[in-house]
């Protein structure tokens, strides 16, 4: 994932002269606050002779800076999609180090040492560009580069293609070092198929022949480190054991969900164990990602952050040095040696920041050095803590009514005194437990075979019904209210519906109801019975006995695409169990929260659920997941994802009390709940619904290619040809076309992290096809799709022809709005007959900034505006409002007509 080209001097910053020279300078500040926005990726150069950083931010930006701070030029790539790997080398000769960019958007860019654009590759199809390596090849420099589509790129110093190399597998990193020879460069290779673990290929390459040198398999024990349930989430190359030749060092972790530990690995090009580092179980954390650097050749020690605690290790592996403490402090993005300075610069935040914090490697206690949070994440945390104060002291507005019904938070969180104070609604804190049923599958096996009797790996089945009942009991007694976890993909069956019944009847006051997670595949003869079997008693039982409900937590497109295809069709949206179901969403490792939840604000705004639940949860800052961010500090992308959903009708949620975060937390959210600065929107009250995207026949090969989310080897050259397109596992990262659902009717960009979309078109809800008649009556527009292809008068059409037939339905919708907004994640909700609540969010999920933000009146005479927590009163000129979102929060702004 790193960093300067170590294998050639002619690149190198390894003269001792120019070290020396530099270190005599302590002009580098401890924090460079960029220009920037959400730093990702950095990497040392040499300019004019003095040491420069490039810098690579999540959208594509590219910079460089001065060690002193100042930006000396910034440019962007031609799409917004996640720039995967920079890299510097002398490419055009003049002895000053250019920049080389791998981004997702499907082009290889090379900007000179002054920034001008050197040139950019782009292949006759689209790839997903995410790994990138240069050197010399009989004194002739080449570019290597690689992606989805399993093929490794070869170009020359101009661009220009020389070759391309099938792999199998997903290509996941590349690497150029003297590995195997001091005198020849060979290439390091390293391929996936599954998403997290293991690997197809591992292995050193000819750069020229592309024979393979020496590769390892997952059976060899010398390299069993990296086997079991390793993730690895950075790389880096030096010469470790100081033999003239350079070896491959690995980060990573172990179990990619829950707690877990990592480790660091180094082997030299026979793949003989050099170094390891395993970190202890005390120290486990929830989605800590392991990134770090080796600091040759100002020490031949090796760094690693693992969460927020730091670890210095010697060139074997044994520890110098650890400090810090587990879920605190900073958790950075990249580290970057600048051996010309013996300084090491930390990159951006978890979360998106835009500081470079600098480690002093001349200091003996470097390791020791106390960042403050500064730049980016400083000022949201700033912006988020004066809009907690402004909601702990808001007062409803006379034209306010309070909701009957009260939030509902299935949670361990629980909201503080201060908040607890708050009386503009009701709010509801659920305790979640995990029951799994020793019992007597022999009437399911009757029925479905031995594949009921498969469980969950992840827990025990030891309790008996008695013992399941009498917990039920005690928590009736106790009046704790409670939902118990019933059922996952791996075992829709933790307990015998007896028993779920048997809660029911027992708990009838406290008794919420029961989660079931994942349970996808319509295929699978376990979900056939389960929507047969327990979905009718469980309904009956629930309104027999009191406030119950089922909770489903799906991901990826589900919402959207799987739930309309039988049998799930008739359970969800035949009206039938309206009452008592509750959609929610699963996200880790999902590039389509935007369509997940515009499926469920469908199903709420539509009528064939009467509730949906947000869901957060500190795996969701996932995409692609070991090139994703860990364990996220800032509550702020959880308070605003929180926000958007209840403000479109979430009234319910499934909180994880994430240990990353500090206080307040997610009382910032609940107090925008209490306090009725969030009012409880009902379906009818969402004034921002513009238009509608009904699903028909959905195509049944595209869902399944999404749903199939763990594997990376479902390249297709034209999965870009589709209104649900590039959502594939192995796109994660990349930009959308034009035709694009997400991008042309909710604005969103590229696949990452879009759990807040910008909605310019207004929201447009995704719903079954049954639902044309509704809308025709509400003169609604709607466009029709399968998914794939757009569909008109019945026939099929190609995605990207259809566009201007969905474009001509978005322009319809847009003109019968009250309001549109520009600029900002948004929603409108109707308070009374003569008021309207605009919610307006930085919608930035890891890439917080300002917004500018214009609202437009149209249909009706907006008399006053009001920020409702500032209590400014905004000035509307020709019935246009402009303001500013501040960074990583949001506001509320009353409209009096």
């Amino acid at each position: 994932m790193k960093k300067i080209i170590t294998t050639l001097s002619a690149f190198a910053l390894t003269s001792m002269a120019c070290i020396n020279a530099f270190a005599s300078s302590n002009s580098t500040p401890q924090a460079l606050i960029t220009e920037g926005n959400s730093l990702r990726k950095t990497v040392a150069a040499t300019v004019k002779n003095q040491p420069v950083l490039y810098t690579g931010e999540l959208s594509g930006t590219v910079a460089s800076y001065s060690l002193t701070g100042e930006k000396l030029w910034q440019n962007q790539t031609d799409n917004k999609a996640v720039l995967f790997e920079i890299n510097a080398a002398d490419i055009d000769g003049d002895n000053n180090d250019d920049l080389l960019a791998a981004s997702a958007d499907g082009n290889i860019y090379a900007w000179g040492s002054n920034g001008v654009l050197l040139w950019q590759y782009r292949p006759e199809n689209k790839v997903r560009f995410n790994a990138l390596t240069v050197t010399k090849v009989a004194d002739e420099l080449r570019i290597y580069a690689g992606g989805n589509d399993q093929y490794l790129y070869e170009l020359n110093a101009n661009g220009q293609f020389i070759s391309k190399t099938k792999f199998d597998g997903t290509i996941r990193t590349i690497k150029a070092g003297n590995f195997l020879s001091k005198n020849q460069s060979s290439l390091f290779i390293h391929t996936y198929g599954h998403d997290k673990y293991k690997w197809q290929f591992m292995g050193f390459i000819d750069p020229v022949s592309k024979n393979v040198l020496t590769q390892v398999s997952t059976q060899d024990k010398k390299v069993k480190a990296l086997v079991k349930n390793f993730m690895v989430t950075d790389m880096d190359v030096a010469d470790l054991n100081q033999d003239g030749l350079d070896d491959i060092l690995f980060f990573g972790g172990g179990k990619a969900a829950g707690n877990s530990t990592g480790s660091f690995s180094a082997f030299d090009g026979q793949f003989n164990p050099l170094a390891n580092y395993t970190i202890s179980g005390k120290d486990k954390q929830r989605y800590a990602h392991i990134y770090g650097a080796s600091l040759l050749p100002v020490r031949n020690e090796v760094m690693f952050q693992f969460g927020g605690i730091r670890y210095l290790v010697d060139h074997k592996g044994k520890l110098i040095q650890t400090l810090g403490e587990k879920y605190k402090g900073l958790i950075y993005n990249d580290f970057t040696l600048v051996p010309a300075a013996k300084k090491l610069f930390a990159a951006g935040q978890i979360g998106g920041g835009n500081t470079l914090y600098s480690f002093d490697l001349t200091d003996k206690n470097w390791l020791a050095t106390e960042h403050k949070l500064t730049g980016r994440l400083a000022d949201v945390e700033q912006n988020i803590e004066t809009l907690y104060q402004q909601a702990l002291k808001f007062e409803i507005p006379s034209y306010q009514q309070k909701s009957e019904k009260p939030w509902v938070m299935i949670t361990s969180a629980l909201p503080n005194a201060q908040v607890q104070k708050l009386d503009g609604a009701e709010l509801k804190i659920v305790k979640q437990t995990n029951w799994k049923e020793n019992m007597d599958r022999r009437d399911m096996v009757a029925k479905i075979g031995k594949v009921a009797l498969k469980k969950d790996k992840r827990g025990k089945y030891d309790l008996s019904r008695k013992q399941i009942i009498a917990m039920a009991k005690d928590f009736e007694k106790n009046n704790q209210p409670f939902v118990v976890w019933a059922g996952h993909v791996t075992d829709p069956f933790y307990m015998h519906i007896d028993t779920l019944e048997a809660i029911l009847e027992v708990a009838p006051n406290t008794a919420y109801g029961f989660i079931y997670a994942e349970m996808y595949n319509p295929k699978d003869p376990r979900v056939v019975y389960f929507i047969d079997e327990y979905v009718p008693r469980l309904a009956k039982a629930m309104r027999k006995h009191g406030k119950a409900k089922m909770y489903f937590r799906y991901k990826n497109v589900f919402w959207a695409a799987s739930s309309h295809q039988q049998p799930w069709k008739d359970m969800f949206f035949s009206g039938e169990y309206a009452d008592v179901l509750v959609p929610s969403s699963e996200d880790t490792s999902s590039r389509t929260q935007d369509i997940n939840l515009t499926g469920r604000i469908g199903m709420f705004a539509g009528g064939f659920v009467d509730d949906f639940a947000m869901r957060l949860v500190d795996d969701n800052p996932t995409s692609w997941r070991p090139f994703s961010p860990g364990g996220q500090r800032s509550i702020s992308p959880y308070l605003r994802q929180g926000t958007m959903m209840a403000a479109y009708g979430a009234r319910m949620g499934i909180l994880f009390n994430s240990q990353y975060t500090d206080q307040p937390g997610v009382n910032i959210l609940y107090a925008l709940m209490k306090s009725g600065v969030l009012p409880i929107v009902e379906k009818e009250d969402i004034q921002s619904i513009s238009s509608w995207m009904l699903t028909e026949d959905i195509n049944e090969d595209l869902v399944h290619s999404i749903d199939d989310h763990h594997k990376l080897t479902n390249y297709q050259s034209d999965d870009d040809n589709a209104l649900m397109s590039v959502a594939q596992m192995h796109w994660a990262g990349t930009n959308l076309p034009e035709h694009d659902y997400s991008k042309a009717a909710l604005g969103g960009d590229y696949r990452w992290l879009n759990y807040i979309p910008e909605l310019p078109n207004g929201m447009v809800p995704i719903a079954p096809s049954e639902a044309h008649k509704q809308l025709q009556k509400a003169q609604v527009p709607y466009f029709l799709t399968d998914g794939k292809h757009g569909v008109v008068a019945g026939k099929k059409v190609a995605a990207n022809t259809f566009k201007k037939h969905m474009d001509n339905t978005l322009s319809q919708g847009v003109k019968k709005l009250p309001i549109v907004v520009e600029g900002a994640a948004w929603s409108v909700i109707k308070l009374d007959e003569n008021h309207s609540r605009i919610v307006l969010i930085d919608q930035g999920y890891v890439e917080p900034q300002d917004r500018n933000v214009t609202i437009r009146f149209q249909n009706r005479h907006a008399k006053t505006a009001v920020d409702i927590l500032s209590k400014q009163a905004l000035n509307i000129e020709k019935q246009q409002l402009k303001l500013t979102v501040p960074a990583g929060s949001m506001r509320f702004i009353d409209i009096a007509y």
